[in-house]
């Protein structure tokens, strides 16, 4: 570039400027701003109600679909069931197995006169006593549903019902029905505070710890 186009101030270098050119021969120079002189998408949606939100209450998700015309249509699509949470169900299941197991084997070693092998009372207390089988069935029937009202109140008696029989049972029952009834006992017990609201399963503790003191056993 020579010293004759070498722009000297401002005004001379805006010149050049528009004067350039991209690689592609399309001129370089700022947009025009200019207000558009048509309508606007937004004011095309806005005519035609795009932009209004659904109520918060409708049961259902509402779908427009465009007519060769122009005319929208609303249609209105079910909502999708509530999916099975089938992860949950698994892991409820192995927890709740493994907890039937701790249970039969600290009875076991609280009331055997000989100390167990753990695994054959691994396999005893969960592949061939039919106790784990049943929670389990009962965990995929109850648990998807355990958020509502008729199910925490069924949960809410479960667990008063498995929480003061396992501590009669083990206060008053000799030790062959306690090593029997224990696990399982104690299982569903536990398996029902859980699923219950915080406020209802500290309600359904008090409820048993209360049942027993009144009964006059002994907690631990």
């Amino acid at each position: 570039m020579t010293s004759q186009n070498i722009p000297r101030n401002r005004k001379e270098r805006r010149a050049q400027d528009k004067q350039k050119q991209s690689p592609i021969g399309i001129p370089l120079a700022r947009p025009k701003e200019e207000l558009p002189k048509g309508k606007t998408l937004i004011d095309i949606a806005q005519e035609r109600q795009l932009l209004q939100l659904s109520s918060v209450t409708s049961p259902s998700i509402i779908t427009q679909h465009i007519n060769p015309d122009g005319s929208i249509t609303e249609v209105p699509v079910p909502s999708d069931p509530v999916a099975t949470p089938y992860l949950d169900i698994i892991l409820y299941s192995i927890s709740l197995i493994l907890l039937h197991f701790t249970l039969t084997l600290l009875v076991q070693h609280q009331y055997a006169p000989e100390r167990p092998s753990v695994f054959p009372l691994f396999l005893s207390s969960t592949v061939f006593s039919p106790a784990p089988w049943l929670i389990v069935l009962l965990v995929a029937l109850l648990h998807p549903q355990a958020s509502h009202l008729m199910m925490q109140i069924v949960f809410a008696s479960m667990a008063i019902m498995a929480g003061t029989w396992l501590v009669q049972a083990s206060n008053e029952d000799p030790y062959l029905a306690v090593m029997k009834k224990a696990p399982a006992l104690g299982t569903l017990w536990v398996w029902g505070i859980v699923e219950l609201r915080w406020e209802v399963a500290a309600a359904c503790l008090a409820v048993t710890g209360v049942w027993g003191w009144w009964k006059g056993f002994a907690l631990w």
